[in-house]
């Protein structure tokens, strides 16, 4: 029996959008979050301790070698410390780690955030994040590593700005398995910002967790997944529980960055703070580019002062 498939289009991409919107719906949905299940465990990778940068400096020195697991993806490599003062600044050891490293990023090179967790030669493991763009200086031959990344952990900061990256705050929560316990204790404010920060790093079931419950919210964050990159520039209180949001974006399949100032309404239900997903509709449209040539390398890249490696 032959099935004419262009026949039938509608219902099966109809289908495959349903698919997304249960899998949405599922993780956000209450009864699969419960704050009382334990933290799974993928490809015989546990969650890491949530230390903060301080004891991670002592217990990962400079010139020490370590593992690095993605989280998502289980796959691992090894890296040496060469410096870094608020973070640590690493390298993979060879031209194998490197190419694991670049698995992870799909093999294009990435500022991304990962969760990972960096598991010392004394087998404890520690959770942290990682960016996918080699930058700076690298000192190790033959590992066909361009330069070194940046491995940031509970409180770390960046070089330059001197200032914690919530979008690496983030992943270090997932990389620790506490995401949910850090979102209930958030202020209005901060729940502004890491939303963002959610949506920049493609965590949309955790973006999902801090909009106000609402019909439409899935399919807002399904349109959302169009965003490639994001970053709140500037977050400002104004009036009842609102805040002034300065944004840069840049939509998929385009190279321009755009600019938007938004009003977001937060909402305390439950004990917890919310974004008024109607405050966010403005994100969904297209202006025209912010400045002819401006790109995702000049706009999103993390800070890139560094120690001497």
């Amino acid at each position: 029996m032959i099935i004419n498939v262009y026949k039938y289009r509608t219902a099966i991409k109809a289908a495959a959008i349903i698919g997304v919107l249960f899998s949405i719906l599922y993780f956000m949905w209450p009864d699969n979050n419960s704050n009382n299940q334990q933290p799974e465990t993928k490809d015989s990778v546990a969650y890491g301790e949530n230390l903060s940068w301080d004891e991670v400096d002592e217990l990962f020195p400079k010139y020490c070698e370590a593992s690095v697991i993605d989280l998502d993806s289980g796959l691992h490599f090894r890296v040496q410390r060469r410096g870094g003062t608020f973070h640590a600044d690493v390298q993979p050891l060879s031209a194998a780690d490197t190419a694991v490293m670049k698995k992870i990023y799909d093999d294009e090179w990435s500022w991304k955030r990962r969760a990972v967790i960096v598991e010392l030669d004394n087998g404890r493991k520690i959770a942290a994040s990682m960016n996918g763009m080699p930058h700076g200086l690298g000192n190790i031959e033959g590992n066909n590593f361009d330069g070194h990344f940046c491995i940031h952990f509970k409180d770390s900061k960046t070089h330059g700005s001197r200032k914690v990256d919530t979008a690496h705050q983030l992943m270090i929560w997932k990389s620790a398995g506490i995401v949910d316990q850090q979102l209930i204790s958030l202020e209005a404010i901060d729940t502004v910002d890491v939303f963002f920060a959610a949506i920049d790093q493609g965590e949309m079931i955790t973006a999902g967790k801090l909009l106000d419950s609402g019909s439409s919210n899935t399919l807002l964050l399904l349109n959302l997944t169009n965003i490639d990159d994001i970053k709140a520039y500037e977050i400002s209180p104004a009036d009842d529980n609102r805040f002034r949001v300065n944004i840069r974006l840049i939509y998929k399949n385009s190279s321009a960055s755009h600019s938007k100032n938004l009003l977001i309404k937060t909402i305390h239900r439950n004990s917890k703070w919310k974004i008024d997903p109607q405050t966010l509709t403005s994100l969904l449209e297209e202006d025209g580019p912010t400045a002819a040539g401006e790109t995702e390398s000049s706009v999103f890249q993390e800070d890139l002062e560094t120690d001497s490696l």
